[in-house]
């Protein structure tokens, strides 16, 4: 999180993070804060599983760099899009049962054990 608000590309701020969020992020992580501070992910609903992250995706408020991404290509920003059209809370996709059935999928991918798998020490990086 610190790259995205410190050193993005070599110095700055992520240009992708909205004005108005940028502040809020910067206050509860600051440089050489504590790593271990947790941030919402999506605004207003924080403690619910809902479309709000994809509002927030839409509207700049994302936190997370790989959110911000999503709407950045046309192919992805299509999809974020389609949960939101005027007719799609009756006929359309639901996020909800959408993420449900990707994390099923998700589920069926061929887990490495013992020796043949690792831990990655550092998400971002590989051992």
């Amino acid at each position: 999180m610190t790259q995205r608000l410190y050193n993005f590309n070599g110095g700055g701020s992520d240009p992708a993070i909205h004005p108005n969020l940028l502040p809020e992020l910067k206050q509860t992580c600051p440089p050489n804060g504590d790593v271990n501070v947790r941030l919402p992910i999506d605004q207003g609903s924080e403690h619910k599983f809902d479309i709000q992250i994809l509002q927030d995706i839409r509207a700049g408020f994302d936190v997370l760099q790989s959110d911000a991404r999503l709407y950045d290509d046309e192919a992805t920003r299509n999809v974020v899009d389609s949960y939101f059209g005027f007719l799609s809370p009756i006929f359309g996709p639901s996020f909800e049962l959408d993420f449900v059935k990707s994390m099923v999928k998700m589920g069926r991918i061929d887990v490495k054990t013992g020796s043949q798998g690792m831990i990655r020490r550092a998400c971002g990086a590989f051992n």
